[in-house]
């Protein structure tokens, strides 16, 4: 968990630098998996985000996604903290879905329209 914390506070350092900060997330969302343990799941996610980078990469130039993204950090991290397991599952879904909506076109699936 210490690992992970320290993670997440480079990420909160670079808020304003979103390639440090995409480096930083990906460390991040790895070492949550390897927390969880399930070397099977590990393997799929690394397949997929091999094939996803660039999409994850966009979805973070979303006006206000980097700020978005670290309280949904935030808060899986305090349950994980509080060993909320059930907690941090719904918390991790519901960032995976956000991270979803914010690689999606504007206007597509209801995604908000640029001001």
């Amino acid at each position: 968990m210490t690992e992970l914390l320290a993670i997440h506070d480079e990420l909160e350092s670079a808020i304003d630098d979103r390639d440090r900060f995409f480096a930083a997330n990906e460390r991040f969302h790895r070492r949550l998996l390897e927390l969880a343990g399930n070397r099977w799941r590990q393997q799929i996610v690394t397949d997929l985000r091999r094939v996803m980078k660039l999409t994850r990469h966009q979805s973070l130039q979303r006006e206000g996604r980097i700020a978005a993204s670290l309280d949904e950090h935030r808060r899986i991290l305090a349950a994980l903290q509080a060993r909320d397991a059930a907690g941090a599952q719904a918390l991790t879904r519901a960032h995976i879905a956000e991270g979803e909506r914010a690689a999606l076109p504007y206007g597509a699936n209801g995604s908000r329209q640029p001001s």
